[in-house]
């Protein structure tokens, strides 16, 4: 048996058509919970149904001594795959038999807030992403400039680093990226 050393690097936003997160709506959102390891056959069944949406992955390295290296495609909020969509398409969703629930979204404009913050930050972001649990609300920061200009998220001063991090208050979640604390300007 080979041993692989793993190394996460940056992430990537999955959207469908592409641009969606470029300019997202903020009048209705399902959040669906696929079945394990179904998201990337989901996204395609819900291209075919023509119901835009988007999920997020995190691109894992991984080096095989001799071998050379692999790249793949791992989701970052695992299971979840974000479409906008009223609940009368649901029977559509339903029908992929790729999703175990679907979660209804009482604040769509709050979702799309959220989502919007979490593409930016995965798009900057060139070091590991981290998911964690949903942070004690903290103050609400924009980023001014810098690679994460334009960003917002609640920061956590530690030592000499930022952690920006980005709330998805609807799952419980945040995913949060550290860099230098004089990489940004806080507003």
């Amino acid at each position: 048996m080979v041993s692989a050393t793993m190394v996460t690097s940056s992430g990537c936003v999955q959207d469908w058509p592409a641009g969606f997160c470029d300019d997202l709506p903020t009048d209705a959102w399902l959040v669906l919970h696929s079945y394990p390891k179904q998201e990337k056959r989901l996204m395609d069944d819900l291209r075919i149904r023509s119901i835009p949406g988007c999920t997020f992955f995190e691109r894992r390295i991984r080096h095989y001594p001799g071998k050379g290296r692999q790249t793949s495609l791992v989701p970052l909020l695992g299971g979840y795959v974000f479409v906008a969509a009223t609940p009368e398409r649901k029977y559509d969703i339903y029908d992929t038999r790729r999703v175990v629930r679907i979660i209804d979204v009482v604040q769509p404009g709050n979702l799309a807030r959220d989502l919007n913050g979490l593409c930016k930050l995965v798009r900057a972001s060139t070091v590991p992403l981290m998911v964690r649990p949903e942070l004690v609300p903290g103050k609400l920061v924009e980023i001014r400039y810098g690679t994460f200009s334009g960003c917002t998220g609640v920061v956590v001063r530690r030592q000499n680093t930022l952690e920006l991090v980005v709330n998805l208050g609807m799952l419980g979640t945040s995913v949060s990226v550290t860099l230098p604390a004089e990489m940004a300007d806080l507003a």
